[in-house]
């Protein structure tokens, strides 16, 4: 496990530039539901096992998605304690991984605020009328 960290530390180092992903962001979308990853990662990237904006390294670059995915596959059976699923290229094709992160790099991390959100607002009045706090 410490050899992925060094490797993956290497591939963010030589990759540590910004670049716009050249997948499909649509066929990244239906993959990203149809492999499931939304089980994790939320249906917006951002639950769990966020990956959306500056919250994983691995959406660093392709390069780093794939490296890691590809690591994952050869390493996750040594480490069967890890949740994530293998993404071995005979599972996931490297055009469709790439499309995946594609689609993950379109997602913002941009939830509406309390005030604009009428069920969360309900939420919230329901919880202050039960439990008011009292101020001096």
């Amino acid at each position: 496990m410490k050899s992925l960290r060094i490797l993956l530390v290497i591939v963010l180092l030589q990759n540590a530039h910004a670049q716009d992903p050249g997948g499909d962001v649509e066929e990244g979308k239906q993959l990203f539901y149809d492999f499931a990853c939304y089980a994790c990662h939320g249906y917006n990237a951002t639950m769990r096992v966020p990956l959306v904006g500056d919250a994983s390294g691995i959406m660093n670059s392709e390069q780093v998605f794939l490296t890691y995915l590809r690591l994952r596959a050869d390493q996750n059976p040594v480490n069967p304690k890890n949740a994530m699923p293998n993404y071995a290229a005979s599972t996931l094709s490297d055009e469709q991984a790439l499309d995946i992160y594609a689609y993950i790099k379109s997602l913002k991390d941009d939830p509406p605020e309390v005030e604009d959100n009428l069920v969360m607002q309900q939420i919230l009045d329901a919880a202050k009328a039960r439990y008011p706090t009292s101020e001096k």
